[in-house]
This record gives C-alpha cells, sequence and structure tokens, in this order.
C-alpha cells in the first residue's frame, strides 16, 4: 500500500530506510529491529495523516522544493493558491551506493534533475 500512496507521502522513502534494508536480500530471514517497528509505526502514521494534494491550476504560481540527504532525494511540486503554498506532488527515492558517495553539491542537482 505504501508503494501506490509514496507520492502522497514527503519523505517518506527515508522513513523506510530501516524496512528497505531489512527486506533488501531475497532468501534472507528478516530480523525485526526497534528501528524496524519504529519505522513502520511511523509508516502507518504518515499514511494515516497523509497530506491533501491541490489539483494543478496552470494559472497559479508554481515552486519545485527539492533536497538530498547522504542516502535519499526528494522534490515537492507546490502552487500558491489564495497566498499559500499548497502541494501538487511529492517525489522521492533511495540513492544506490554509487550515487551516496557524491558530493552534496551533486547530490542535490541529482535531486533537481530527478525532479524534473
Amino acid at each position: 500500500m505504501l508503494n501506490f500512496y509514496h507520492r502522497f507521502l514527503p519523505g517518506i522513502i527515508k522513513l523506510l530506510a530501516p524496512l528497505t534494508e531489512a527486506t533488501k536480500s531475497r532468501g534472507k530471514v528478516i530480523t525485526w529491529t526497534d528501528e524496524c517497528q519504529t519505522a513502520f509505526e511511523a509508516a502507518k502514521s504518515s499514511l494515516a495523516s497523509a497530506t491533501l494534494l491541490k489539483h494543478p491550476d496552470p494559472k497559479s504560481e508554481t515552486r519545485l522544493s527539492t533536497d538530498a540527504s547522504d542516502s535519499a532525494i526528494g522534490a515537492e511540486l507546490s502552487q500558491k493558491h489564495h497566498g499559500m503554498w499548497r502541494p501538487i506532488a511529492f517525489f522521492s527515492r533511495t540513492l544506490t551506493s554509487t550515487q551516496s558517495r557524491y558530493s552534496t553539491f551533486d547530490r542535490e542537482l541529482l535531486a533537481i534533475y530527478s525532479a524534473i
């Protein structure tokens, strides 16, 4: 379910990192840690309080915000509606092992490139 709704949940990829890491290898026994439980509970809470997205308006001012960490990149597309910025869509994904070694500047550029 989270895979389907991930575009509505800001930061979900980073939030799910412990669960992704625990289930990365096929045929491996999953060790359920306190970190996994915390990530699972946070994911449920995030899903329950999912952000209400606004429908895009081609006439409204639009903004693309991006961010990068050591392990993931993300973006938010939003539009100004009655003086307030409202989200239209979210994007996030984990970085490959090679990408995680990029400089901060290069990871930020990758986030912009991926979001566009």
